[in-house]
């Protein structure tokens, strides 16, 4: 690896970045005082490298007009490999995980709908040789998603100069999406930085025209940009999922509690027993209990039914990543976000 990969001006070019996706680098070169042209040559060493990388992702009117859901795995031993290789390459499995606990595989899906989840499990992930048993957590309702996570490299000022994005609006009219639309998706799929010129020569039309359509998808809802990094530079992490029973009566003040938390990840309202699914980032494993204890002195009503650790990510927001967690391929599909009826 380059030894500048991972330096302190990398760290706060992807903070800036996850603030700020699409961010000119003329505006992020005034935060972090370096020129734009450094900026840029660091960012295509670090994307080129598979150390950082802008997805696309499902945005937050997914869970309210589409179908997310968390899916459990558990297959045969001598077989985790090629489940593991079958898994990644369906484009509607987002992410997907070896795990400890109960579960062999820990999956984010989405689909346009409840239907399209039934026929992705029973057609796509039953079929797979060597899997015993899915098991189907829909959301419900989001309190946190992989979007708002931060590496914090920024201070509270430069922080505040890259919060320009645009709060969603639902009361909005949201028009159908058309062919140029998908088109667009498609061409951010592997590049959500996709510079305005190349896009729109790509899918035929003008920089202002695909800057618009794009930045109305976002508004909407419908998609989200997410900038990722590997342990390089985003530092050692212990991905570890908590399913939490909440008492009904509670689940949003203690989703919205537990959104707050710094390491937080994901907090979703989920269909089961256990009706909260959390997502921490930790920084080891001699965290995970210490934090366990702690939430529960913080909220005595809830029950931790199962810890999920994440032994290897195998993809997450649609890139496959190798066993250091750098971006090598994308494997997913545009009609994920254009196949949703957002209202």
């Amino acid at each position: 690896m380059n030894a500048q990969v991972g330096s302190e001006l990398d760290i706060a070019i992807v903070d800036a970045l996850q603030m700020n996706p699409r961010a000119d680098w003329a505006e992020i070169a005034q935060t972090l005082r370096h020129t734009p042209k450094t900026l840029a040559r660091r960012w295509r060493h670090l994307s080129n490298d598979g150390s950082a990388w802008i997805a696309l992702v499902p945005g937050p009117a997914f869970v309210r007009y589409g179908c997310a859901a968390f899916v459990t795995v558990t297959c045969r031993p001598q077989i985790k490999r090629a489940v593991a290789a079958a898994l990644v390459a369906e484009p509607a499995i987002v992410s997907v995980s070896s795990t400890s606990g109960d579960a062999d595989f820990l999956l984010d899906v989405f689909v346009p709908t409840l239907d399209g989840l039934t026929r992705l499990i029973d057609e796509r992930i039953d079929p797979i040789e060597g899997i015993v048993s899915v098991t189907a957590m829909v959301a419900l309702a989001t309190f946190r998603e992989g979007s708002r996570w931060r590496v914090q490299a920024l201070d509270l000022r430069q922080s505040a100069l890259l919060s320009t994005r645009r709060p969603v609006n639902p009361r909005r009219p949201v028009p159908p999406l058309d062919d140029l639309d998908r088109r667009l998706l498609e061409g951010l799929i592997h590049d959500g930085r996709r510079s305005w010129t190349d896009l729109s020569e790509h899918c035929g039309t003008t920089g202002p025209t695909a800057r618009r359509r794009v930045e109305r998808m976002i508004d909407s809802g419908r998609i989200a940009l997410r900038c990722e990094g590997a342990p390089a530079i985003t530092g050692p992490v212990v991905p570890t999922t908590f399913m939490i029973a909440a008492p009904p009566d509670q689940l949003n003040t203690i989703g919205d509690s537990l959104a707050s938390l710094s390491k937080c990840r994901v907090v979703e309202a989920i269909t089961g027993r256990s009706n909260v699914l959390l997502t921490m980032w930790l920084r080891s494993t001699t965290d995970i209990a210490a934090f366990a204890a702690a939430l529960a002195r913080e909220h005595p009503r809830i029950a931790i039914t199962d810890t999920f650790v994440a032994l290897r990510t195998y993809k997450r927001g649609g890139f496959l990543l190798d066993t250091e967690g750098r971006a090598r391929d994308v494997v997913t599909s545009a009609s994920l976000f254009a196949d949703v009826d957002v209202p």
